[in-house]
């Protein structure tokens, strides 16, 4: 393995502004950008950088950034005892790769030891995403809309 192969299959915890600068610039890229359901502000990552129940973790190669994700362990519209996986995304060319899995694995180690019993995703329900989130251990716990009427499915994991 190359020194930027193993430099991208490490997962890092945002720890500071410039990181959660460049996780921003990341899922607010335009290939990012298209391929999420949902857009996130700056705001929303510094808050995962500033509260304990909150990560922002990613992945880089060669000082770029090539998956991030954004999880909560609480919020108003989560279960007491749930986690959600806020957002993640992989560059279109280190897909397929293990590196939306290790994000994920690595919320769901952060999410067990917060303490919660399981994790969920929402993820469009056209979206090939789906295959993803099922290969990971999640099932369909439930289907519904956007306000702008996109079908969804929210994809659930016991931890």
């Amino acid at each position: 393995m190359t020194q930027s192969s193993q430099e991208s299959a490490s997962v890092k915890q945002a720890a500071d502004e410039d990181d959660v600068e460049r996780v921003n610039a990341f899922f607010n890229s335009k290939e990012i950008k298209q391929a999420l359901h949902r857009f996130t502000y700056s705001t929303t990552l510094e808050r995962a950088l500033e509260r304990d129940d909150r990560r922002l973790f990613y992945t880089e190669e060669d000082e770029e950034i090539t998956g991030a994700l954004m999880v909560w362990c609480e919020s108003r519209v989560l279960e007491p005892d749930e986690a959600q996986i806020r957002l993640v995304a992989v560059t279109g060319d280190h897909q397929n790769q293990g590196v939306g899995e290790r994000l994920c694995r690595r919320a769901e180690i952060f999410a067990d030891e917060y303490g919660m019993k399981r994790i969920s995703a929402d993820v469009a329900s056209k979206s090939s995403a789906v295959d993803f989130w099922k290969d990971l251990g999640y099932e369909v716990a439930s289907e519904w809309k956007t306000d702008n009427g996109r079908e969804m499915r929210l994809m659930k994991k016991p931890l």
